[in-house]
């Protein structure tokens, strides 16, 4: 059985706060609902949990004669025994719920005027009658509002008494009484510890944290919160103790430490996005920021972004910074949604980290050199159209350059950029199109 219902409660708005205590000792969940009150008994003793309750009402005076109590397995059958059995206590056995209404007039289930008045003047009287109709008789002349009745006569009562129950977020603390921490390292080690227990029950949940905070019990019985916050949900410890690092530098801690509590304050479910910073073929996310955690743990800064100058030149207009994981993969997503929303194919030009040098061969339109074909490391290629040239001077010194790019199809249908220094009359292939 799964409802206790009571009728008649003295409180009839809401419990008193002295009741709540006790009756959450008995039970997991109560709730006052105007003139009811409900009692959650699902995976308890019925009968014994239901003494139980009636007794903490006697004892704060909330129980007389004229409360009457429903025990059963659907909420309507509990508030119909509740509200209209005789017997002050009345058990519904498991499965009867409908035959135990069946007796009960339509009354019982508090129809509206109208439809209560239409029932009466088809002959539908009790509950019985109106559960033996089948569904199209009763939607056809009865409409949505007899539908609901109909259900509620066959005990078939899909209300949400109780909501779910919230899970309690993972947290983990540790303590020492003996001495006091002060240096920074020292914390981290103990961080790690309980982010490891935190990150196994998010794995085993199958989530992810998005935002912790990290309480520290200082000596002088202060406390002292700092929340930290990722840019997507992760359970990796490697990933959390990254952001730690970074932000224990910054804490001033008024005293020493004596103890650490992490504490979850927000999840997500992890997903299984692909894990584009690498390759399209990548099994999942979380796996590529755990490989890019790794091998930045291992090499140090090796992710980097671009910071652009206004300087003519592409290959010196970038500068390459450093970039944590977590940036990176940002990006990534930001990238990926970006194309996805796009719609449309577009060619991305596609820069040599150093521009190759080539072997050239040319011939003269309106006094310029133009590319006919060109040669590198993986062969030759025939030009069939070249666009350009664009030229581009400046600088001072040792510092100067002229340059003449063109934009070239060549025979496969790719799309090349070839430069020619004209300084030194060498050709260059800078990048490509895809």
């Amino acid at each position: 059985m799964s409802f206790l219902c009571l009728h008649n409660v003295a409180w009839l708005a809401s419990l008193p706060a002295t009741l709540h205590a006790p009756l959450l000792t008995i039970v997991p969940r109560v709730l006052s609902d105007g003139d009811l009150v409900w009692a959650d008994l699902r995976g308890l003793p019925a009968r014994e949990t239901t003494e139980r309750v009636r007794n903490a009402f006697t004892a704060h005076n909330a129980l007389s004669s004229s409360v009457k109590c429903g025990v059963a397995s659907t909420a309507i059958a509990a508030e119909v025994a509740a509200r209209h059995s005789p017997q002050s206590v009345t058990y519904v056995r498991t499965g009867y719920d409908r035959d135990f209404l069946a007796p009960f007039p339509v009354s019982v289930l508090t129809p509206e005027r109208k439809l209560a008045n239409l029932l009466d003047g088809t002959g539908v009287e009790l509950c019985r009658d109106l559960a033996r109709l089948s569904r199209e008789e009763v939607e056809v002349r009865f409409g949505s509002e007899g539908m609901k009745l109909w259900r509620f006569a066959r005990a078939d009562d899909g209300r949400r008494i109780f909501g779910s129950m919230p899970r309690a977020l993972p947290e983990a603390s540790l303590e020492w009484t003996d001495y006091a921490i002060r240096r920074a390292e020292r914390l981290v080690f103990v961080i790690n510890a309980l982010f490891g227990n935190v990150c196994e029950a998010l794995k085993s949940r199958g989530e992810g944290a998005l935002a912790v905070t990290i309480s520290f019990a200082l000596a002088d019985r202060t406390t002292l919160e700092h929340p930290i916050r990722a840019a997507r949900a992760t359970a990796g410890q490697t990933a959390w103790m990254r952001l730690v690092r970074l932000e224990i530098e910054r804490i001033v801690f008024p005293d020493a430490v004596a103890g650490i509590t992490l504490r979850v304050d927000s999840v997500s479910g992890t997903g299984g996005r692909q894990g584009d910073v690498f390759d399209r073929g990548f099994g999942s996310e979380s796996a590529a920021e755990e490989a890019l955690g790794q091998l930045m743990d291992d090499q140090g800064s090796v992710a980097v972004e671009p910071e652009n100058s206004a300087h003519p030149l592409l290959d010196r207009r970038t500068a390459w910074t450093s970039v944590s994981a977590t940036r990176v993969m940002e990006r990534a997503h930001a990238y990926a949604a970006a194309l996805s929303r796009s719609g449309e194919p577009a060619l991305t030009l596609q820069l040599l980290p150093e521009p190759q040098r080539i072997a050239v061969a040319t011939f003269k339109r309106r006094g310029d050199e133009i590319p006919r074909t060109y040669r590198d490391a993986a062969g030759t290629y025939d030009i069939v159209e070249a666009a350009g040239p664009d030229c581009v001077s400046g600088g001072r010194w040792d510092d100067a350059y002229a340059r003449d790019y063109f934009r070239c199809v060549v025979d496969s249908g790719g799309l090349v950029w070839l430069y020619r220094d004209k300084r030194s009359g060498t050709w260059y292939l800078h990048g490509w199109w895809d």
